[in-house]
Protein backbone atom coordinates (compact mmCIF):
# COMPACT_ATOMS: atom_id res chain seq x y z
CA UNK A 1 0.00 0.00 0.00
CA UNK A 2 1.32 3.68 -0.83
CA UNK A 3 1.83 6.23 1.43
CA UNK A 4 -1.46 7.91 0.70
CA UNK A 5 -3.51 4.76 1.32
CA UNK A 6 -4.51 3.87 -2.08
CA UNK A 7 -3.34 0.53 -3.56
CA UNK A 8 -0.04 0.50 -5.13
CA UNK A 9 -0.42 -1.14 -8.61
CA UNK A 10 1.69 -4.54 -8.23
CA UNK A 11 3.34 -5.68 -11.75
CA UNK A 12 0.95 -8.47 -12.75
CA UNK A 13 1.93 -11.67 -12.96
CA UNK A 14 3.05 -14.04 -15.58
CA UNK A 15 -0.03 -15.51 -18.11
CA UNK A 16 0.24 -18.92 -18.51
CA UNK A 17 -1.78 -20.24 -21.77
CA UNK A 18 -3.59 -23.30 -21.62
CA UNK A 19 -1.63 -26.18 -23.94
CA UNK A 20 -4.80 -28.18 -24.65
CA UNK A 21 -6.56 -25.38 -25.86
CA UNK A 22 -6.56 -25.62 -30.10
CA UNK A 23 -6.26 -22.09 -31.41
CA UNK A 24 -6.82 -20.91 -34.64
CA UNK A 25 -4.35 -19.74 -37.40
CA UNK A 26 -2.41 -16.51 -36.81
CA UNK A 27 -3.89 -15.24 -40.38
CA UNK A 28 -7.24 -14.90 -39.61
CA UNK A 29 -8.49 -11.73 -36.88
CA UNK A 30 -10.74 -13.77 -34.34
CA UNK A 31 -13.61 -10.80 -33.75
CA UNK A 32 -15.87 -10.48 -30.94
CA UNK A 33 -18.61 -8.15 -30.72
CA UNK A 34 -20.52 -7.43 -27.86
CA UNK A 35 -24.56 -7.55 -27.95
CA UNK A 36 -25.60 -3.87 -28.72
CA UNK A 37 -22.75 -3.90 -31.82
CA UNK A 38 -24.43 -6.77 -33.46
CA UNK A 39 -27.91 -4.78 -33.20
CA UNK A 40 -26.19 -1.75 -34.62
CA UNK A 41 -25.06 -4.33 -37.60
CA UNK A 42 -28.63 -5.83 -37.76
CA UNK A 43 -30.15 -2.65 -38.09
CA UNK A 44 -27.96 -1.77 -40.83
CA UNK A 45 -28.64 -4.63 -42.64
CA UNK A 46 -32.33 -4.32 -42.75
CA UNK A 47 -32.38 -0.38 -43.71
CA UNK A 48 -33.20 0.62 -40.31
CA UNK A 49 -32.83 4.61 -39.88
CA UNK A 50 -31.25 3.78 -36.40
CA UNK A 51 -28.02 1.48 -38.20
CA UNK A 52 -27.44 4.02 -41.38
CA UNK A 53 -24.30 5.00 -39.60
CA UNK A 54 -23.19 1.48 -39.18
CA UNK A 55 -23.38 0.64 -42.97
CA UNK A 56 -19.87 0.99 -43.30
CA UNK A 57 -18.96 -1.29 -40.15
CA UNK A 58 -21.35 -3.59 -41.85
CA UNK A 59 -20.07 -3.55 -45.47
CA UNK A 60 -16.07 -3.62 -43.84
CA UNK A 61 -17.25 -7.01 -41.77
CA UNK A 62 -18.99 -8.62 -45.10
CA UNK A 63 -15.18 -7.93 -46.71
CA UNK A 64 -13.62 -9.37 -44.27
CA UNK A 65 -15.60 -12.24 -43.55
CA UNK A 66 -15.94 -12.90 -47.43
CA UNK A 67 -11.84 -12.57 -47.96
CA UNK A 68 -11.73 -15.32 -44.92
CA UNK A 69 -9.01 -12.38 -43.03
CA UNK A 70 -11.72 -12.56 -39.90
CA UNK A 71 -13.81 -15.15 -37.98
CA UNK A 72 -16.86 -13.32 -36.40
CA UNK A 73 -17.78 -15.76 -33.34
CA UNK A 74 -20.57 -16.20 -30.65
CA UNK A 75 -20.56 -16.95 -26.97
CA UNK A 76 -23.32 -18.53 -24.41
CA UNK A 77 -23.60 -14.88 -23.45
CA UNK A 78 -24.97 -13.99 -26.95
CA UNK A 79 -27.27 -17.02 -26.55
CA UNK A 80 -28.49 -15.58 -23.10
CA UNK A 81 -29.09 -12.17 -24.32
CA UNK A 82 -30.72 -12.43 -27.64
CA UNK A 83 -33.02 -14.67 -25.32
CA UNK A 84 -34.03 -12.00 -23.33
CA UNK A 85 -35.24 -9.96 -26.54
CA UNK A 86 -39.21 -10.03 -26.31
CA UNK A 87 -39.81 -9.01 -30.01
CA UNK A 88 -39.36 -12.07 -31.94
CA UNK A 89 -38.80 -9.56 -35.48
CA UNK A 90 -35.82 -7.93 -33.81
CA UNK A 91 -34.47 -11.77 -32.71
CA UNK A 92 -35.02 -12.82 -36.27
CA UNK A 93 -33.21 -9.63 -37.87
CA UNK A 94 -30.68 -9.95 -34.87
CA UNK A 95 -30.43 -14.08 -35.68
CA UNK A 96 -29.79 -13.57 -39.23
CA UNK A 97 -26.89 -11.44 -39.58
CA UNK A 98 -25.04 -13.58 -36.64
CA UNK A 99 -25.52 -16.03 -38.66
CA UNK A 100 -24.46 -14.60 -41.81
CA UNK A 101 -21.23 -13.17 -40.45
CA UNK A 102 -20.56 -16.53 -37.92
CA UNK A 103 -22.26 -19.25 -39.66
CA UNK A 104 -22.79 -20.14 -35.79
CA UNK A 105 -19.09 -20.57 -35.24
CA UNK A 106 -18.81 -20.24 -31.42
CA UNK A 107 -16.39 -19.96 -28.64
CA UNK A 108 -15.80 -22.70 -26.69
CA UNK A 109 -17.36 -22.42 -22.93
CA UNK A 110 -15.74 -20.61 -20.57
CA UNK A 111 -16.09 -23.68 -17.72
CA UNK A 112 -13.97 -25.55 -20.34
CA UNK A 113 -11.51 -22.72 -20.62
CA UNK A 114 -11.52 -22.19 -16.93
CA UNK A 115 -10.69 -25.98 -16.75
CA UNK A 116 -7.92 -26.10 -18.89
CA UNK A 117 -5.73 -23.12 -17.29
CA UNK A 118 -6.72 -24.04 -14.20
CA UNK A 119 -5.13 -27.66 -15.81
CA UNK A 120 -2.13 -26.00 -17.33
CA UNK A 121 -1.32 -24.20 -13.91
CA UNK A 122 -1.19 -27.17 -11.82
CA UNK A 123 0.83 -29.22 -14.39
CA UNK A 124 3.67 -27.12 -13.58
CA UNK A 125 4.03 -29.26 -10.01
CA UNK A 126 2.65 -32.15 -10.97
CA UNK A 127 4.78 -35.00 -12.05
CA UNK A 128 2.88 -35.62 -14.52
CA UNK A 129 1.44 -33.24 -17.18
CA UNK A 130 -2.82 -33.57 -17.25
CA UNK A 131 -4.33 -36.01 -19.14
CA UNK A 132 -7.43 -33.85 -20.25
CA UNK A 133 -7.70 -34.10 -23.64
CA UNK A 134 -7.11 -31.19 -26.03
CA UNK A 135 -10.15 -28.60 -26.99
CA UNK A 136 -11.13 -26.61 -29.89
CA UNK A 137 -11.00 -22.76 -29.11
CA UNK A 138 -13.49 -22.38 -31.77
CA UNK A 139 -16.39 -25.01 -32.60
CA UNK A 140 -19.68 -25.23 -34.55
CA UNK A 141 -23.13 -24.17 -32.70
CA UNK A 142 -24.90 -23.53 -29.12
CA UNK A 143 -23.67 -27.33 -28.10
CA UNK A 144 -19.84 -26.14 -28.75
CA UNK A 145 -20.35 -22.25 -26.85
CA UNK A 146 -21.92 -24.35 -23.68
CA UNK A 147 -19.41 -27.54 -23.78
CA UNK A 148 -22.04 -29.57 -24.63
CA UNK A 149 -22.82 -32.47 -27.47
CA UNK A 150 -25.95 -32.48 -28.33
CA UNK A 151 -27.45 -35.30 -30.61
CA UNK A 152 -30.00 -34.14 -32.77
CA UNK A 153 -32.87 -36.94 -32.60
CA UNK A 154 -36.51 -36.62 -31.92
CA UNK A 155 -37.87 -39.33 -29.79
CA UNK A 156 -41.73 -40.17 -29.11
CA UNK A 157 -43.47 -43.03 -28.17
CA UNK A 158 -43.82 -44.79 -30.99
CA UNK A 159 -40.34 -44.48 -31.90
CA UNK A 160 -38.16 -41.82 -33.69
CA UNK A 161 -39.81 -39.34 -35.23
CA UNK A 162 -36.58 -38.54 -37.22
CA UNK A 163 -36.98 -42.23 -39.06
CA UNK A 164 -40.24 -42.05 -40.17
CA UNK A 165 -39.91 -38.76 -41.90
CA UNK A 166 -37.03 -40.10 -43.93
CA UNK A 167 -38.90 -42.83 -45.32
CA UNK A 168 -42.03 -40.90 -45.77
CA UNK A 169 -39.72 -38.63 -47.75
CA UNK A 170 -37.47 -41.03 -49.57
CA UNK A 171 -33.73 -41.55 -49.59
CA UNK A 172 -32.46 -38.36 -51.23
CA UNK A 173 -35.11 -35.89 -50.08
CA UNK A 174 -34.04 -37.52 -46.80
CA UNK A 175 -30.51 -36.94 -47.09
CA UNK A 176 -30.95 -33.07 -47.97
CA UNK A 177 -33.43 -33.06 -45.13
CA UNK A 178 -30.67 -34.73 -42.35
CA UNK A 179 -28.38 -32.32 -44.02
CA UNK A 180 -29.72 -28.96 -42.80
CA UNK A 181 -31.49 -30.32 -39.66
CA UNK A 182 -28.43 -29.05 -38.04
CA UNK A 183 -28.69 -25.91 -39.78
CA UNK A 184 -31.98 -25.52 -39.16
CA UNK A 185 -31.36 -26.49 -35.34
CA UNK A 186 -29.19 -24.00 -34.60
CA UNK A 187 -31.12 -21.19 -36.66
CA UNK A 188 -34.12 -22.18 -34.46
CA UNK A 189 -32.52 -21.97 -31.10
CA UNK A 190 -30.70 -18.33 -31.96
CA UNK A 191 -33.64 -16.76 -33.22
CA UNK A 192 -35.71 -18.24 -30.26
CA UNK A 193 -39.49 -19.44 -30.65
CA UNK A 194 -42.51 -17.10 -31.51
CA UNK A 195 -45.21 -16.12 -29.36
CA UNK A 196 -47.18 -18.66 -30.30
CA UNK A 197 -44.99 -21.27 -29.56
CA UNK A 198 -43.39 -20.24 -26.32
CA UNK A 199 -46.70 -22.17 -24.33
CA UNK A 200 -46.13 -25.66 -26.17
CA UNK A 201 -42.32 -25.21 -25.46
CA UNK A 202 -42.87 -24.77 -21.75
CA UNK A 203 -45.42 -27.46 -21.64
CA UNK A 204 -42.18 -29.40 -22.92
CA UNK A 205 -40.01 -28.44 -19.99
CA UNK A 206 -38.26 -25.03 -21.98
CA UNK A 207 -37.50 -22.63 -19.46
CA UNK A 208 -34.97 -20.11 -20.00
CA UNK A 209 -34.96 -18.16 -16.52
CA UNK A 210 -32.74 -20.91 -15.41
CA UNK A 211 -30.13 -19.59 -16.22
CA UNK A 212 -31.12 -16.39 -15.53
CA UNK A 213 -31.47 -17.56 -11.93
CA UNK A 214 -27.85 -18.56 -11.80
CA UNK A 215 -26.84 -15.34 -13.08
CA UNK A 216 -29.09 -13.27 -10.57
CA UNK A 217 -27.72 -15.79 -7.93
CA UNK A 218 -24.10 -14.78 -8.51
CA UNK A 219 -25.19 -11.20 -8.52
CA UNK A 220 -26.46 -11.30 -5.23
CA UNK A 221 -23.04 -12.75 -4.31
CA UNK A 222 -21.42 -9.19 -5.13
CA UNK A 223 -24.11 -6.89 -3.97
CA UNK A 224 -23.71 -9.14 -0.67
CA UNK A 225 -19.80 -8.04 -0.99
CA UNK A 226 -20.19 -4.58 -1.98
CA UNK A 227 -21.95 -4.64 1.36
CA UNK A 228 -18.69 -6.08 3.63
CA UNK A 229 -16.37 -3.63 1.61
CA UNK A 230 -19.05 -1.07 3.04
CA UNK A 231 -18.50 -1.90 6.47
CA UNK A 232 -14.74 -2.28 6.59
CA UNK A 233 -13.46 0.91 4.75
CA UNK A 234 -9.73 -0.88 4.30
CA UNK A 235 -10.65 -2.64 1.51
CA UNK A 236 -11.40 -0.78 -1.27
CA UNK A 237 -8.02 1.81 -0.88
CA UNK A 238 -6.39 -0.91 0.13
CA UNK A 239 -6.03 -4.38 -1.30
CA UNK A 240 -8.76 -4.99 -2.99
CA UNK A 241 -7.71 -7.06 -6.01
CA UNK A 242 -6.44 -9.66 -4.05
CA UNK A 243 -9.50 -9.91 -2.06
CA UNK A 244 -11.27 -10.22 -5.07
CA UNK A 245 -8.74 -12.87 -6.63
CA UNK A 246 -9.10 -14.66 -3.46
CA UNK A 247 -13.15 -15.00 -3.72
CA UNK A 248 -12.59 -15.90 -7.44
CA UNK A 249 -10.57 -18.87 -6.44
CA UNK A 250 -13.16 -19.66 -3.47
CA UNK A 251 -16.69 -19.33 -5.48
CA UNK A 252 -15.50 -20.23 -9.36
CA UNK A 253 -13.44 -22.90 -9.00
CA UNK A 254 -15.10 -24.23 -5.57
CA UNK A 255 -15.89 -27.44 -7.60
CA UNK A 256 -13.11 -28.12 -9.94
CA UNK A 257 -10.07 -26.67 -7.96
CA UNK A 258 -10.38 -29.74 -5.29
CA UNK A 259 -10.94 -32.59 -7.89
CA UNK A 260 -8.06 -30.95 -9.97
CA UNK A 261 -5.67 -31.36 -6.98
CA UNK A 262 -6.76 -34.68 -6.31
CA UNK A 263 -6.56 -36.25 -9.54
CA UNK A 264 -2.73 -34.91 -9.70
CA UNK A 265 -2.11 -35.95 -5.77
CA UNK A 266 -1.39 -32.50 -4.86
CA UNK A 267 -2.48 -30.45 -1.83
CA UNK A 268 -3.27 -27.08 -1.64
CA UNK A 269 -0.45 -25.65 0.16
CA UNK A 270 1.52 -27.39 -2.51
CA UNK A 271 0.78 -24.84 -5.21
CA UNK A 272 -0.61 -21.81 -2.64
CA UNK A 273 2.17 -21.49 -0.39
CA UNK A 274 2.11 -17.99 0.39
CA UNK A 275 0.33 -14.79 -0.84
CA UNK A 276 2.82 -13.90 -3.41
CA UNK A 277 2.43 -17.76 -5.41
CA UNK A 278 -1.07 -17.69 -4.95
CA UNK A 279 -1.43 -14.43 -6.42
CA UNK A 280 0.46 -15.45 -8.91
CA UNK A 281 -1.37 -18.47 -9.43
CA UNK A 282 -5.00 -17.13 -9.69
CA UNK A 283 -3.96 -13.66 -11.46
CA UNK A 284 -1.80 -16.43 -14.08
CA UNK A 285 -5.24 -17.79 -15.69
CA UNK A 286 -5.88 -15.36 -18.40
CA UNK A 287 -9.68 -15.59 -18.23
CA UNK A 288 -9.27 -15.49 -14.74
CA UNK A 289 -7.23 -12.24 -14.64
CA UNK A 290 -10.03 -10.79 -16.82
CA UNK A 291 -12.74 -11.57 -14.09
CA UNK A 292 -10.82 -10.08 -11.29
CA UNK A 293 -10.06 -7.06 -13.01
CA UNK A 294 -13.66 -6.26 -13.75
CA UNK A 295 -14.70 -6.93 -10.57
CA UNK A 296 -12.09 -5.28 -9.06
CA UNK A 297 -13.19 -1.96 -10.39
CA UNK A 298 -16.57 -2.40 -10.42
CA UNK A 299 -16.18 -2.73 -6.31
CA UNK A 300 -14.48 0.84 -6.05
CA UNK A 301 -17.39 1.82 -7.05
CA UNK A 302 -19.76 2.41 -3.78
CA UNK A 303 -22.83 2.87 -5.79
CA UNK A 304 -22.40 -0.13 -8.20
CA UNK A 305 -25.61 -2.00 -8.15
CA UNK A 306 -24.84 -5.22 -9.43
CA UNK A 307 -26.87 -7.05 -11.68
CA UNK A 308 -27.49 -10.45 -13.53
CA UNK A 309 -26.21 -8.83 -16.95
CA UNK A 310 -22.69 -7.75 -15.36
CA UNK A 311 -22.39 -11.41 -14.64
CA UNK A 312 -23.06 -12.03 -18.18
CA UNK A 313 -20.29 -8.98 -19.04
CA UNK A 314 -17.91 -10.46 -16.79
CA UNK A 315 -18.45 -14.06 -18.61
CA UNK A 316 -18.26 -12.67 -21.85
CA UNK A 317 -14.93 -10.49 -21.48
CA UNK A 318 -13.02 -13.15 -19.34
CA UNK A 319 -13.56 -15.48 -22.50
CA UNK A 320 -13.05 -13.01 -25.08
CA UNK A 321 -10.46 -10.11 -24.05
CA UNK A 322 -7.78 -13.34 -24.13
CA UNK A 323 -8.84 -15.45 -26.95
CA UNK A 324 -9.99 -13.09 -29.67
CA UNK A 325 -8.02 -10.63 -31.40
CA UNK A 326 -10.71 -7.64 -31.88
CA UNK A 327 -12.89 -7.17 -29.13
CA UNK A 328 -15.95 -4.32 -29.21
CA UNK A 329 -17.56 -4.18 -26.33
CA UNK A 330 -19.59 -1.15 -23.95
CA UNK A 331 -18.15 1.73 -22.53
CA UNK A 332 -17.82 0.28 -19.12
CA UNK A 333 -16.24 -2.78 -19.78
CA UNK A 334 -14.18 -0.72 -22.18
CA UNK A 335 -13.09 1.53 -19.85
CA UNK A 336 -11.88 -0.86 -17.17
CA UNK A 337 -10.12 -3.15 -19.66
CA UNK A 338 -7.98 -0.34 -20.75
CA UNK A 339 -7.17 1.03 -17.14
CA UNK A 340 -5.87 -2.55 -16.99
CA UNK A 341 -4.00 -2.73 -19.82
CA UNK A 342 -5.60 -5.84 -20.74
CA UNK A 343 -5.59 -5.38 -24.21
CA UNK A 344 -1.83 -4.92 -24.47
CA UNK A 345 -0.92 -7.98 -22.08
CA UNK A 346 -3.21 -10.14 -23.78
CA UNK A 347 -2.51 -8.29 -27.57
CA UNK A 348 -6.19 -7.88 -28.41
CA UNK A 349 -7.46 -4.58 -30.00
CA UNK A 350 -10.39 -3.67 -27.48
CA UNK A 351 -12.29 -0.89 -29.28
CA UNK A 352 -15.37 0.87 -28.19
CA UNK A 353 -17.30 1.95 -31.20
CA UNK A 354 -17.78 -0.22 -33.81
CA UNK A 355 -17.27 2.66 -36.43
CA UNK A 356 -13.13 1.75 -35.82
CA UNK A 357 -13.98 -1.71 -36.62
CA UNK A 358 -13.48 -1.74 -40.51
CA UNK A 359 -9.77 -0.31 -39.91
CA UNK A 360 -9.00 -2.20 -37.31
CA UNK A 361 -10.29 -5.90 -39.62
CA UNK A 362 -7.60 -4.19 -42.37
CA UNK A 363 -4.70 -3.31 -40.13
CA UNK A 364 -4.51 -5.82 -37.03
CA UNK A 365 -2.20 -8.28 -36.78
CA UNK A 366 -2.80 -11.52 -34.79
CA UNK A 367 -0.33 -12.39 -32.00
CA UNK A 368 -1.12 -16.30 -30.08
CA UNK A 369 0.23 -16.84 -26.93
CA UNK A 370 3.75 -17.95 -26.87
CA UNK A 371 2.70 -21.44 -25.55
CA UNK A 372 0.76 -22.37 -28.74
Amino acid sequence: MGQNGHEMRDEPPALVWPRLLELPSDSVNVVYLDLNHWISLAQASVGHSAGSSFARALEGCRAARSACTAAFVLSSTHYFEVSKIKDPEQRRALADIMEELTGFATLVSRDVVMELELAAMLDRFAKEPSSLPNVSLIGRGVGHSFGLKIAIKIERPLGSATDRAQERMGPEASDDFMAQLPLLFERSLLRGPTDKEVEGLRKRGWNPEARMQVAETRAAQEREQRLRFDADNQWRPGRLRDVVAARELSIEFRDIFPRALKDRGLMQADVLQDIQSARAFVRGMPSTEVAIELKTAWHRNRDKHWTMNDIQDIDAMSLAVPYCDIVVTDKACHHALEAARLGKRMHTALLRNLEDLPSTLDQWKPKRAPAH
